[in-house]
């Protein structure tokens, strides 16, 4: 992409980030039943944080850029967390899975998707995750790119896969039929490029046997897409990397075919 373009995007996404961390914090803040104001201190100090660092992240280039925007937004929460622990503040209870992805989110005050902090956050982090697909989409072979969809004449489906176990197709294809939503399968990373051009997808499910699994989770999470990852029981190392690359869950397969119905997005 051209210079003028990755300019563009990155500096629309931190403009974003930045405006939408006061306001995200404080009702984060309140949510908890206390005043927001009496944490002004920790949320300018968080603020200050996340404009640092995403200028050195941002300031990369794309196919360079290893953290995700929506992690170095979930970072500069550390002063707003130690601000509430020192303040006598209960901690919540958490699973175990997100103790050990998010060690330092004692409040779970992290969002889990840009969509929390508003539409603009959200659209931003979107155009930056094409951008960012386009710098990395040729460093793994294309297996058969998919035709673009035409954004104007077909909406983005409701349902994704990024694998190529032909079976596993056939498994989650006819579950998302079932409940009547739509589906398609991404291969590569070219193909993710080629599928968020024509709009975001509801949920999109990664196989983590797949030889580009850490980008592609890297890509979509970083693109406020929900993921759903799943792969072998006895690799629990991929399962808990999934989440830390942003994947909203990483289940083991067996667990992930029985539970599918209910991961699926729900028909309004």
């Amino acid at each position: 992409m051209d210079e003028q373009r990755r300019t563009g995007v990155t500096d629309e996404l931190r403009a974003a980030f930045v405006a939408a961390f006061p306001r995200y914090v404080a009702e984060r803040i309140a949510s908890l039943g206390v005043d927001p104001e009496a944490f002004a201190g920790a949320i300018e100090k968080g603020l200050d944080n996340l404009e640092v660092e995403l200028d050195a992240v941002l300031s990369t280039p794309l196919a360079a850029q290893r953290r995700p925007p929506l992690e170095v937004f979930r970072d500069a929460l550390t002063p707003v967390t130690a601000a509430l622990a020192a303040a006598g503040m209960e901690l919540p209870e958490r699973d175990a899975a997100t103790e050990e992805v998010l060690p330092g989110d004692r409040y779970d005050l992290g969002p889990a998707s840009s969509q929390a902090l508003g539409d603009r956050a959200w659209r931003a982090h979107i155009a930056w995750g094409i951008a960012k697909a386009e710098a990395v989409a040729g460093v793994v072979p294309a297996t058969g790119r998919q035709p673009d969809p035409d954004p104007g004449t077909k909406p983005p489906p409701a349902v994704v896969l990024v694998g190529t176990d032909l079976m596993d197709r056939s498994k989650i294809s006819n579950v998302v039929a079932a409940a009547g939503l739509t589906f398609d399968v991404w291969r590569n990373p070219a193909a993710v490029e080629g599928g968020l051009e024509g709009g975001a997808p509801a949920l999109v499910l990664v196989d983590l046997t797949h030889q580009a699994s850490d980008d592609v989770v890297r890509l979509l999470a970083g693109a406020g897409v929900r993921v759903v990852a799943f792969g072998p029981h006895v690799d629990d190392f991929a399962l808990v990397r999934a989440r830390s690359l942003g994947a909203a869950d990483a289940l083991p397969r067996s667990r992930f075919f029985r539970t599918l119905p209910d991961l699926l997005p729900k028909l309004a």
